[in-house]
């Protein structure tokens, strides 16, 4: 703001950490901290934490996070951290667009002010994910590869079970049974089995996930125990099941009794 000054009082503000380390079960606001020779600064609000090292990196220690005003900074500690200094502009425009605006400004105060490393949010948060990226990249590769094994895996399971059960549907049909009676016992039967096979992957999921935590740092955005991934991932078997079942059902449901009794 512009009343903020060298001579006006110094407020801050601070993350989460900082108020969880230094000011346990009180309410920070009010309270202040100093820092050498800056003297003190008044809290005013608390803010979320935000990941110094990488948004995959808990790096090797966490560091507590104040913001201040720039106007109340001395000019005597500017040199100090100048060289570390960025500024970030919020904006809905493109970045070809507002570059010319920010360099206008710059070039207004100091012409020899050099503009360089120029990025969005989105291109500093996916280079921090770099070293992330080739595992993950792995990672997605083995898991579509297993869900897809998985899938035909099923479909041949439960498509052979059905092909044995030919002659029994050949009597149930001998017996009066309509065909879509016929699909509807082969389909339910099926499904029970999946939705089994179902509940004791989930359990053993979850379970994996305790066992290889390590593997969370590889996550951002998403948790090991991911609601959308695990119902994807059971509705997609789940039509496999219904698919390896209907088909072998539906031709066994249209052969002919007598022909379906002498199958071999």
């Amino acid at each position: 703001m512009a009343a903020d000054t060298v001579q006006s009082e110094q407020f801050g503000i601070i993350d989460s950490t900082m108020a969880e380390t230094y000011f346990p079960g009180k309410d920070p606001i009010g309270q202040s901290f100093s820092f050498f020779r800056t003297g003190a600064f008044r809290i005013i609000g608390v803010v979320g934490h935000v990941k110094h090292w990488s948004l995959g990196n808990p790096g090797p220690y966490e560091r507590v996070q104040v913001y201040t005003s720039f106007y109340q900074l001395s000019d005597q500690w500017v040199p100090s951290f100048a060289r570390y200094l960025s500024v970030a502009v919020r904006t809905q425009l493109d970045v070809a667009t507002m570059m010319p605006a920010i360099t206008k400004v710059i070039y207004g105060t100091a012409k020899d002010q050099p503009v360089y490393d120029v990025q969005t949010m989105q291109q500093i948060a996916s280079g921090s994910m770099a070293s992330q990226r080739l595992p993950m990249i792995l990672l997605a590769a083995f898991a579509v590869l297993a869900l897809l094994l998985s899938s035909v895996g099923i479909y041949g399971v439960i498509s052979y079970s059905v092909t044995l059960r030919v002659q029994e549907i050949g009597i149930r049909m001998a017996l009066g049974a309509a065909r879509q009676d016929v699909l509807r016992m082969v389909i339910g039967q099926g499904l029970r089995l999946a939705i089994a096979g179902l509940l004791i992957g989930a359990v053993g999921a979850l379970l994996l996930t305790r066992l290889l935590s390590g593997f969370a740092r590889l996550l951002y955005g998403v948790r090991t125990t991911d609601p959308l991934t695990f119902m994807t991932v059971s509705l997609v078997l789940i039509g496999v099941s219904i698919l390896a079942c209907y088909l072998p059902a539906r031709r066994a449901s249209r052969v002919d009794p007598m022909i379906a009794l002498k199958y071999e």
